[in-house]
């Protein structure tokens, strides 16, 4: 019943994601506590890398590129 779903945007009628239902998705199953975990470490050792080795620079342009996406976003709003 969303954007983000497998089959993409739903209708308000088609029930909820396989999720909630106990269904197998299509494309793969659900990202589990050990995937999660293992994603989130994964970011904070490359964030905790670029600023031990980089001083921060490349987060500082990731963040300087999104502030300038969202303002190009809000112009065409």
């Amino acid at each position: 019943m969303g954007l983000f779903l497998p089959h993409g945007r739903c209708g308000r009628r088609d029930g909820p994601p396989f999720a909630l239902t106990g269904q197998s998705a299509p494309f793969g199953d659900i990202v589990t506590n050990r995937i999660a975990l293992s994603l989130a470490l994964f970011i904070l050792g490359a964030l905790g890398a670029d600023i031990l080795l980089n001083q921060g620079r490349a987060v500082l342009f990731l963040l300087v590129k999104f502030a300038d996406m969202v303002e190009w976003l809000a112009f065409w709003r």
